[in-house]
């Protein structure tokens, strides 16, 4: 019972072409075409990633794509996972699962969620840097949340409130039509206020059976993606997934359910080393935040795991010869620090 699924690429091309754009119109800049794109093991680049959606924002002209694409999104674009989380029964148990499964969907934001003094609440976070395209990825997410929430349990799912990091766009009155909620714009981070009521709703064709078939199914996939992956690309995945954490080596084979002893005989199989990967991996992001967004060195530095400024100074050089002043745009006019609107001090995140 191998459903396939979409992945995010896949999916903006489909609801492109329904629009009369065609593939290569979309990918153009990208060196993809839509061959490679729906190979099983398709994994591309936050620079193709960017262009991609800048390109279909030139294309329609439409500055609300984000929050009409999100809406569009279908439960059966996530394949087999899609199904756990229809016969889950639970919105909270298909939410659980989701998350469980997290490599068996993209993300170019990733949501932390928790619970607090009553409310549920999700923190989004750039999964790669996006810089002005960032409202297009939050309009999207939300949106999507709204469509497949109502989809699951065939009930409303309305939002309490949202705060955004960045400033009111210039269709921030589209906000208000779509989510029906306060919006507060430059805030510090961007969080999501749900009704933690709905965690309970019940899911509208819940069949514990085909959970469990689901659920097995999911499992399988993960091992084959693991299989055919590289192990330090996986590692790769996994750690632009978790924005802000960068484990030690024990906590990373603790991921993977091996043991760390495990986990440094097969890298060095591939010839690597978790540190190589990990620092690679920080390489990357840190050249893409200063490229793309107006962070201060000392924000990426703490995006990085680093504690102290000076520390991730001296790794950048050694990466990649370059001071941090002398690579890209990095940000100096940051805007300041504004007063957390919903909590009297930033909350602790579990998921």
């Amino acid at each position: 019972m191998h459903s396939p699924r979409k992945n995010k690429v896949q999916f903006y091309l489909s609801r492109m072409r329904e629009r009369g754009f065609s593939a290569p119109q979309v990918l153009e800049g990208t060196h993809l075409d839509e061959q490679s794109v729906s190979t099983a093991s398709f994994f591309t680049t936050p620079d193709a990633y960017r262009r991609i959606i800048a390109n279909m924002l030139q294309l329609t002209g439409n500055p609300r794509l984000g929050i009409v694409l999100g809406s569009e999104f279908k439960i059966s674009d996530l394949g087999v996972l899609g199904y756990a989380a229809l016969s889950s029964a639970t919105l909270a148990q298909a939410r659980q699962v989701i998350h469980r499964y997290y490599a068996l969907n993209e993300y170019i934001l990733v949501p932390t969620n928790y619970c607090r003094d009553g409310c549920w609440y999700s923190e989004l976070r750039e999964s790669l840097p996006l810089g002005w395209l960032m409202p297009f990825a939050v309009e999207e997410f939300i949106s999507r949340t709204v469509a497949l929430s109502t989809s699951l349990t065939s009930r409303p799912f309305p939002i309490r409130k949202i705060c955004l990091s960045y400033s009111e766009p210039e269709h921030g009155d589209e906000y208000q039509r779509a989510f029906h909620c306060p919006v507060f714009y430059d805030q510090p981070r961007t969080i999501i206020e749900f009704d933690i009521e709905r965690l309970k709703d019940p899911i509208t064709l819940s069949d514990r059976d085909v959970f469990t078939i689901c659920d097995q199914q999911c499992r399988l996939l993960i091992e084959e993606q693991g299989q055919q992956n590289r192990l330090a690309d996986t590692i790769q995945r996994i750690l632009l997934n978790m924005p802000g954490k960068f484990p030690a080596m024990s906590g990373m084979a603790e991921r993977l359910g091996i043991s760390a002893r495990t986990l440094r005989r097969q890298l060095n199989r591939e010839g690597v080393t978790y540190q190589q990967t990990l620092d690679a991996t920080r390489c990357s992001l840190a050249q893409q935040y200063l490229q793309h967004t107006s962070l201060t060195p000392k924000e990426i530095a703490f995006l990085l795991g680093y504690a102290n400024v000076s520390h991730f100074r001296r790794a950048f050089r050694s990466w990649t010869g370059k001071r941090v002043s002398e690579f890209g745009r990095h940000g100096s006019g940051r805007r300041a620090h504004r007063r957390w609107p919903l909590l009297a001090s930033p909350p602790s995140f579990q998921d």
